[in-house]
């Protein structure tokens, strides 16, 4: 804990994405993709007893990541006392990079608590680009629209059953999750795995 955040370099190198990670929402899922990062990258995992377990392909991701890596262990018993922290220890880390003259920095929060988006919102005001998203992975490497426009444009969707596959396509982690969302979208099964067969190679492909 006390070297946490000392500062906004990553040995010689100016660190120019953080990664903010709550982990008690997001858990082991919220991890993937720290094979992709760079010494330029950080990460901060904030968890409590309640959720404090790792999967053992992530745990061989972090002995491999080069990114440079924290771990805050939060105290329970306070309502919301993790989002506190990282609210707190996210506007540390952008006063530091203004400071040291550091730019083009973006701020990634690792969650899938919309509560957060007030800080993205709030520090816009003040140039800082700050991101909600739901793993390292899809910040680090987003499935793009574009991709797969031919297979949604087939598949005869209305402008909101379009919408909500999109959403569906942003925010999986895995096939799995996207499988499961798109069943829970879809009240016909049967509808939901033929949009899960159409997607599904381009979508496995970007989260390889």
């Amino acid at each position: 804990m006390s070297n946490l955040f000392s500062g906004v370099k990553n040995g010689k190198k100016f660190i120019k994405r953080f990664f903010l990670v709550d982990f008690e929402n997001v858990q082991s899922h919220g991890l993937l993709g720290l094979s992709k990062l760079k010494e330029t990258d950080a990460v901060t995992v904030y968890f409590s007893k309640n959720a404090d377990t790792i999967s053992f392909e992530i745990h061989m991701a972090l002995n491999s990541c080069r990114a440079k890596m924290d771990f805050v262990k939060v105290g329970i018993g306070v309502k919301n006392a993790l989002d506190f922290q990282l609210s707190s220890q996210l506007g540390y880390i952008i006063n530091q990079n203004i400071v040291a003259g550091n730019k083009n920095v973006v701020y990634y929060i690792v969650s899938m608590d919309n509560g957060f988006s007030v800080l993205k919102e709030f520090w816009e005001q003040f140039g800082a680009d700050v991101r909600l998203v739901h793993s390292i992975n899809y910040a680090v490497d987003p499935p793009r629209d574009g991709e797969y426009s031919s297979a949604l444009s087939a598949l005869g969707l209305t402008e909101e059953e379009e919408a909500a596959v999109v959403e569906a396509l942003r925010t999986a982690d895995s096939n799995t999750d996207l499988h499961n969302t798109l069943q829970a979208t879809f009240k016909d099964s049967n509808r939901a795995s033929e949009v899960y067969r159409a997607v599904k190679p381009t979508f496995s492909k970007a989260h390889a």
